[in-house]
C-alpha cells in the first residue's frame, strides 16, 4: 500500500513537471489566448524568456525604424522589419485629412501577407522601451483585422538584449502569403467625421495620451498646425502604462491605474496622440484592462488640428 501511494505521488509530480515543461516549451501560447478573442494581459504580452524558447514557432516583426533594424546592434534573429508608416497612407503631408490613416482593409491584407503573416502562425512584434509604441500599433491593426494571436515583446529590443537574447545583423524578408482577413472590426477605430459628430457626447470619453506640454499646447514637437487638444479630452500620458524600465505595468496595477481615472468600463473610450501610434498602444492597454469599447483615432490630433473647422482647446483643462 505504501509503495502504491509513493508511486502515485511520484507519477503526479512527474506529470506536473511534464506540464510545466510543455508550457515553458511553447504550449502556453494557445492557452494564453482566450478562445473568444478577448484581449487580456496574457493574450497581449510575451517576455524575453518566453520568446527565447518559442522564437522558432512565431513570426517576428521588428517595428523599429529601419535604421535601427539595420544598425550595429542588429535585430532579433528571423525578424522582418515594418515601420508604422508601412501600414498607413503617407501621401501628402501631416495635417492633411487622410495622412497617417490606416490603408483600407483589402490593401492592409496584402501588406500583412507580404510580411509572411498567414493568419495561422502566431506573431510577436517588438519595438523598444521608451519609443512611440509602434509594436502596439501593429498589434492593434492585426487585432482590428480579426487576428488575435499577435502579441508584443514586453520591454522590446532592450529587454531582449538585457535577457541575453541573441541578435542578427542580416536583413530578412519573408515569402509573401495570402492573409485571409480583408475586413476591419470598426469597433477598434474612430474616423474624423464620426468624432466631429460625437465630440460633445456624454456617451464617450476622449483621451489624449501625449505628454502634458503637448496637451496644453506649450510645445509642438511634430509641427502640428495648431497647438492644443481636442475639446473635452482628458490627458492620460502614455508613460502612465509603463514601469520605469518601459515594460507594461503588471496586470493588476495597470487596471488600477486606468480605473482610477476611467471607472466606467462600458463607456466608449476614444484615444489619440499626434498620429495615432502612441494611442494605438494605449488603446490595446485599455482593452486588455477590460475596456472593450476602447478605440484608436488613427489620424489623431495632426488631422484634427489641420482642419480649420474643428475647435481646439489650449491649457491644462479639458
Amino acid at each position: 500500500m505504501k509503495h502504491d501511494v509513493f508511486c502515485g505521488k511520484f507519477v503526479s509530480k512527474l506529470l506536473l513537471a511534464s506540464i510545466v515543461a510543455f508550457v515553458m516549451a511553447g504550449g502556453a501560447f494557445a492557452a494564453e489566448s482566450p478562445a473568444d478573442g478577448t484581449e487580456t494581459f496574457l493574450s497581449y504580452v510575451v517576455t524575453p524568456e518566453w520568446l527565447k524558447v518559442n522564437v522558432d514557432k512565431v513570426i517576428l516583426i521588428d517595428a523599429r525604424a529601419q535604421s535601427l533594424y539595420k544598425g550595429q546592434q542588429g535585430h532579433l534573429p528571423g525578424a522582418v522589419n515594418a515601420e508604422w508608416t508601412y501600414f498607413a497612407n503617407m501621401n501628402g503631408k501631416a495635417g492633411d485629412p487622410a495622412w497617417g490613416a490606416v490603408v483600407d482593409a483589402a490593401a492592409m491584407a496584402k501588406k500583412i501577407g507580404a510580411l509572411g503573416i498567414d493568419g495561422k502562425k502566431p506573431v510577436v512584434v517588438y519595438g523598444d522601451g521608451g519609443g512611440w509604441g509602434p509594436d502596439g500599433w501593429i498589434v492593434w491593426i492585426l487585432r482590428m483585422t480579426g487576428f488575435k494571436d499577435a502579441k508584443i515583446l514586453d520591454g522590446g529590443f532592450t529587454a531582449w538584449r538585457a535577457a541575453g537574447g541573441k541578435t542578427d545583423p542580416t536583413t530578412r524578408t519573408n515569402t509573401a502569403v495570402a492573409y485571409p482577413n480583408a475586413k476591419y472590426d470598426e469597433s477598434y477605430i474612430v474616423r474624423t467625421d464620426w468624432l466631429k459628430e460625437n465630440v460633445s457626447s456624454p456617451e464617450i470619453r476622449i483621451v489624449d495620451v501625449r505628454g502634458a506640454q503637448e496637451y496644453t499646447g506649450e510645445v509642438r514637437y511634430f509641427g502640428e498646425r495648431r497647438p492644443g487638444h481636442i475639446p473635452g479630452a482628458v490627458n492620460f500620458p502614455m508613460d502612465n502604462v509603463f514601469t520605469p524600465d518601459y515594460k507594461l505595468l503588471p496586470d493588476a496595477e495597470l487596471r488600477a491605474k486606468i480605473e482610477a481615472t476611467f471607472p466606467d468600463k462600458e463607456q466608449t473610450i476614444v484615444l489619440y496622440d499626434t498620429s495615432g501610434v502612441r494611442s494605438a498602444y494605449v488603446t490595446m492597454a485599455f482593452r486588455l484592462a477590460g475596456y472593450k469599447n476602447a478605440r484608436n483615432y488613427d489620424v489623431s490630433y495632426q488631422a484634427w488640428c489641420g482642419d480649420p473647422d474643428t475647435e481646439i482647446v489650449q491649457g491644462p483643462n479639458p
